[in-house]
């Protein structure tokens, strides 16, 4: 009892300021993003519109605070901040945090938990009708061509024939955390015919779990067991017309949807990527639009962001003489996030972890913490 007792008061303590200092100092990396919260507590602050990877570790240097968004902050990049105690995620996506890092460092993690779910579920559907009506497409000859006029009519943009509409889809989602559990209620309400919720890759198969291409089959055993509700990854892959990514990035996501996945896939489908980039492999997708293996396919996030023309095998530079533009694909510059009420959202997560942390509040008992915290005391929480 003594010790659990020691170790709730010391993580109700406020975190020492560094000797000399009587202030903390919070250093924002990507404030062109979002406007910063009024924090509570006597602090300066300076504010980087932009920071390049190469500039994290002079800018962090005289940090207890640091605020950044899909920047990374490296085990390198905090050897140069002797004073960091905090880094504070303004967005929901980790995949670039070194938490294990940080938790050997004792540097306390937050991020802004759920904070964009709403919109990024509702992005979602945006880019669904989008991709299958061809939205863009037709936009694009009606402003740029006569097209419409020559042939009075544009039905021809549908290269295989009319589209499904919502109740013959077949909704495979690759990811049930909120957002997937948002994306499947919004699928549902506007009339998706059937929603399936897909098993980790390799849950109930063989092996790896690769997608024989050939025969188009996947063999599966009583190794591991699929959960109930869930249907395994190769049947989404097979069964599905429309494929929703939205699961984090992690070492066993990179690559988790590649050539074999795609090539199994239906010649109706369409790939739907809300995660990050990479987790679709973008040549084998370049490819797959290109070849027709698939009938469409759109994404919010790209593996080099910001992309430009030439930066990667869906953005291909043509005033360079690289290949044609990918057909059938739609994209968006990862602003599934942006509105009103994620702006709002952002600012109240990034204040109640920052102000918790200094006020040294963030963890009441040894085993619950601010639903914000993601790594603190030395120890991942999530």
């Amino acid at each position: 009892m003594a010790n659990n007792s020691k170790t709730t008061s010391f993580f109700q303590n406020p975190p020492p300021l560094p000797p000399g200092r009587a202030q903390h100092h919070i250093v924002v990396l990507e404030a062109i993003h979002c406007v910063m919260p009024a924090f509570s507590f006597t602090h300066t602050i300076e504010l980087h519109p932009r920071t390049d990877p190469a500039q994290v570790a002079e800018r962090i240097k005289d940090a207890t605070i640091v605020i950044a968004c899909v920047v990374p902050v490296t085990p390198r990049d905090m050897d140069h901040a002797p004073h960091l105690g905090m880094l504070a995620v303004m967005a929901v996506g980790l995949g670039w945090v070194d938490k294990d890092d940080c938790a050997r460092r004792g540097v306390t993690v937050t991020n802004c938990v759920a904070g964009n779910v709403d919109a990024v579920a509702e992005h979602f559907l945006a880019l669904y009708f989008a991709a299958r009506r061809q939205v863009v497409r037709v936009h694009n000859s009606v402003t740029a061509s006569t097209e419409w006029r020559d042939q009075g009519t544009l039905t021809k943009a549908f290269w295989s024939g009319p589209p499904i509409g919502c109740g013959q889809e077949t909704l495979g989602i690759m990811g049930y955390g909120a957002l997937g559990q948002k994306i499947e209620k919004l699928a549902r309400a506007v009339g998706f015919g059937e929603v399936l919720i897909s098993e980790r890759k390799n849950v109930g198969q063989i092996g790896n779990g690769n997608i024989n291409t050939t025969t188009n089959t996947t063999t599966t055993t009583t190794t591991n067991t699929i959960r109930d509700g869930r249907v395994s990854f190769a049947e989404i892959i097979r069964q599905a017309t429309t494929i929703c990514v939205c699961l984090p990035k992690e070492n066993d996501t990179v690559d988790l949807t590649a050539e074999p996945e795609l090539r199994a896939m239906r010649p109706d489908a369409l790939l739907i990527n809300m995660a990050r980039g990479g987790i679709v492999n973008e040549a084998a997708l370049a490819k797959a639009l290109r070849e027709g293996w698939i009938a469409c396919a759109a994404t919010d996030v790209l593996e080099i962001e910001p992309a430009w023309p030439g930066s990667g095998p869906l953005t291909p530079d043509l005033a360079k003489g690289e290949e044609s533009a990918v057909p059938n694909l739609t994209i968006s510059s990862h602003i599934a996030w942006y509105t009103q009420s994620t702006i709002k959202n952002y600012q109240r997560l990034l204040k109640e972890g920052i102000e918790g942390w200094v006020a040294g509040s963030l963890q009441e008992t040894p085993d619950q913490v601010n639903k914000v915290v993601v790594v603190h005391g030395g120890r991942i929480w999530r």
